[in-house]
């Protein structure tokens, strides 16, 4: 699977105006096997801590899973991890982010690779 090299129109709301500062796309892979994982709208200043399930724009299948996801059923949503059968690697846990009582998943540190655009991270991949 590869990133694709849409252009994504930034989704602007309360949460997005709160946090200030730019807003960016991040392309998320797995640091274990370099296969791409997500395309996620990063709001404001500061490290990647948290994924709300909001922020997530790809894959498709990804996103249409977290369109349903609530406060109330994240933690039956499960741990986001690599999508390929042979890599077990987890990315983030699930979470509510209690001062907004929004659905999240807590990073964790050294699971993913982050790249700015798609074609950093197909050459991470191809390396």
């Amino acid at each position: 699977m590869e990133f694709p090299n849409d252009k994504f129109k930034p989704r602007k709301d309360n949460y997005s105006r709160a946090r200030g500062g730019p807003t960016k796309f991040l392309y998320v892979s797995c640091s274990s096997c370099h296969e791409p994982a997500m395309i996620y709208q990063k709001d404001g200043p500061g490290t990647l801590r948290r994924y709300y399930s909001d922020r997530i724009v790809w894959p498709p299948k990804l996103v249409q899973e977290q369109s349903k996801v609530t406060a109330e059923t994240v933690k039956q949503a499960g741990s986001l991890a690599c999508s390929t059968a042979d890599c077990d690697n987890v990315f983030a846990h699930p979470m509510v982010y209690e001062p907004e009582n929004r659905p999240a998943y807590r990073a964790i540190a050294g699971s993913v690779h982050v790249d700015k655009n798609a074609a950093q991270a197909q050459n991470r991949q191809n390396n």
